[in-house]
């Protein structure tokens, strides 16, 4: 998850209740978020990104709409699209069924 604002402990909590996806990282560049937790994931550096996607085999990497998003370089983008892991956009406010959302823009973007 690229970000750290409300709206993204909102989607991790959304999507923790269901058991389709798990946020593995969240990502920012300030400092003294670095190494936090929110639940169970780690708040982790952007240069940590592609890193973080081989090892969890992520499916995706999240951001959500109007959210503070950290800079991701022009390299991890480009491995992103290597790899064929989108980066999604997720609307602010929470679908009555948060998985299903997500699984269809993964759908879309495959």
């Amino acid at each position: 998850m690229l970000g750290i604002d409300y709206g993204c402990h909102q989607w991790y909590q959304a999507l923790h209740a269901g058991r389709d996806f798990r946020i593995r990282a969240f990502i920012d560049d300030e400092p003294w978020n670095h190494r936090t937790r929110i639940g169970e994931a780690p708040v982790q550096y952007p240069g940590e990104l592609v890193a973080l996607v081989r090892k969890h085999d992520a499916c995706a990497v999240l951001q959500v709409e109007g959210a503070k998003v950290p800079p991701v370089d022009s390299w991890a983008r480009e491995e992103l699209a290597t790899l064929k892991v989108p980066v999604l956009v997720l609307p602010a406010r929470i679908p009555p069924q948060p998985s299903v959302l997500l699984a269809s823009l993964i759908e879309r973007r495959a």
